[in-house]
């Protein structure tokens, strides 16, 4: 998954060389990669490829730090990874 994630950010968002390759604990915000028109490329990209929908909610910071955050927060998204509700 990082890879795929990886290639994509490095191919499609990357506007500066030298930021490549691209590791995968890189601050994607401050580093200038992500802004508001290429999250949401990144975004449609995702829900595409992994199968997820993703709601104003979802769309922090912290979910898009960098390519191992995003992968984080798509396995905790992944069908059967979801917590059980308490009760």
């Amino acid at each position: 998954m990082e890879t795929v994630i990886n290639d994509y950010i490095s191919r499609e968002l990357v506007q500066d060389p030298a930021l490549l390759p691209l590791a995968d604990d890189i601050s994607l915000l401050e580093s200038g990669i992500l802004d508001s028109l290429s999250l949401l490329r990144l975004v449609v990209f995702l829900e595409e490829r992994f199968g997820v929908t993703m709601g104003d909610a979802d769309l922090l910071p912290e979910n898009f730090a960098s390519v191992n955050t995003i992968c984080a927060y798509l396995r905790a998204r992944e069908p059967g990874k979801q917590q059980a509700p308490r009760g």
